[in-house]
């Protein structure tokens, strides 16, 4: 085996390391629904939800396909906005886009929604709302408060 590597360029074992972990995940059937060129973060959130330790949500993004998102199931509406985040960039880095996005901007003017109700207090945990697995959330705009 050491004499074959020795024989290949770094290039050709990435390949290889890369096609053995693909076939793997693609045979074992916990794993089977993930993407090709998963990363480490993305398989032990999965193991997570099959342990009962974290809940599959999916966000619902107008023309968009539904973004999947992962996260502990005690996890705080804080929490579920950086896990949407971060869900956001990992899709965005395997789409090719370099679109820089201003969360900020975004949760300033969007509320996520769940079955009419809003998950507009940062702090209260996401089963407060009746959040539970493999549920669609939507974004809500918010409304503007009128001054007096």
């Amino acid at each position: 085996m050491n004499e074959i590597a020795d024989t290949l360029s770094h290039d050709d074992l990435i390949e290889i390391t890369n096609s053995s972990i693909s076939a793997l995940i693609k045979s074992d059937s916990l794993l089977s629904d993930l993407p090709s060129d998963v990363i480490l973060e993305e398989i032990v959130s999965q193991i997570a939800v099959e342990h009962g330790q974290s809940i599959t949500l999916y966000v619902s993004r107008e023309d968009e396909p539904a973004l999947k998102v992962i996260v502990p199931q005690n996890a705080t509406v804080i929490e579920l906005k950086k896990a949407i985040a971060r869900h956001f960039e990992i899709y965005q880095s395997r789409m090719g886009s370099k679109v820089k996005i201003s969360w900020k901007y975004i949760w300033k003017t969007y509320d996520l929604n769940y079955d009419g109700i809003l998950l507009d207090s940062d702090y209260s945990h996401i089963e407060d709302y009746g959040v539970c697995n493999k549920v669609t959330l939507t974004y809500k705009k918010k409304r503007k408060k009128k001054k007096l």
